[in-house]
């Protein structure tokens, strides 16, 4: 099966050429690179079908790198990343050879340690259930998963057109699209598999991408609660709101006491209060 590989960026040209490098070491070739471009002042990229936007932000950066794949299999990863030579082997292995729709590949930190112990997968210290529900499991041991991180992950080219690829209204921070892509995958009856071998090890840039677009912090959240509106109910999404509002409320309080922050929490909480509606 042919696969694509698309690849957003933003303003991270050093980053994105070490990733290219890194695919062209890959231990299988039937594949294409496609990087959407949404730097300021783009620079060429080799060895690549390099396409610049004006837009910003990783949903509409992916889902026109679909428009111009050929791949029946599309993989997605981020810039700021590097990958192993068996990693697009290893991330298309189940949808090739087990018959997954999707694959979650394990994001690692910058020396390829997993993030997370086996057993905690569900032990997750936060008060969302949404992102409780929908978080990569990053540990050892392989396992059928309700996750699709957009900078590790591999999908049937069909059944993201059947799903309608990923939702431009997360943009321009992006903060929550792929739980929304795990959560109708799920709802649509599609089997995800996370495989602990497709090893991604995460630079985690801290200039570029969407860090200077908004809080993706506070984005996730309110995406979290328009998610638990859409998939679950109105009383559960009421209940998570006023679950986040409140520690919202919390910090800015904590902030008060520590002379600290003071205006940074109570903006983030005012901020909140609005778009929680």
């Amino acid at each position: 099966m042919e696969i694509s590989v698309i690849i957003p960026t933003r303003n991270r040209v050093n980053y994105i050429n070490l990733l290219v490098e890194d695919l062209l070491k890959q231990d299988i070739s039937n594949f294409e690179i496609i990087v959407v471009d949404q730097s300021k002042n783009p620079v060429n990229i080799k060895n690549c079908k390099h396409l610049v936007i004006d837009s910003t932000g990783p949903c509409i950066s992916r889902n026109i790198g679909v428009k111009e794949s050929k791949g029946e299999i599309l993989v997605f990863l981020d810039d700021d990343a590097r990958i192993e030579p068996n990693f697009i082997r290893e991330i298309t292995y189940p949808i090739i050879h087990d018959k997954f729709h999707a694959v979650a590949g394990s994001n690692c930190d910058v020396n390829g340690n997993y993030l997370a112990k086996d057993n905690d997968y569900f032990n997750y210290n936060v008060d969302n259930f949404i992102k409780v529900l929908t978080r990569n499991p990053n540990t050892s041991k392989s396992r059928i998963c309700m996750s699709f991180p957009g900078c590790c992950s591999a999908i049937l080219k069909s059944v993201f057109d059947d799903i309608g690829g990923f939702d431009e209204q997360f943009d321009p921070t992006g903060a929550g699209e792929d739980r929304d892509m795990a959560l109708r995958l799920f709802n649509k009856g599609y089997m995800t598999w996370y495989n602990a071998k497709a090893k991604l090890y995460h630079i985690g840039a801290t200039t570029g991408g969407s860090r200077d677009v908004g809080s993706r912090t506070l984005m996730l959240d309110v995406h979290t609660y328009s998610m638990c509106k859409k998939y679950f109910s109105l009383e559960l999404a009421n209940a998570l709101r006023i679950t986040i509002l409140e520690n919202y409320r919390r910090n800015f309080f904590k902030s008060l006491f520590a002379l600290n922050l003071i205006r940074t929490k109570f903006k983030l909480y005012r901020e909140a209060k609005s778009l929680l509606k």
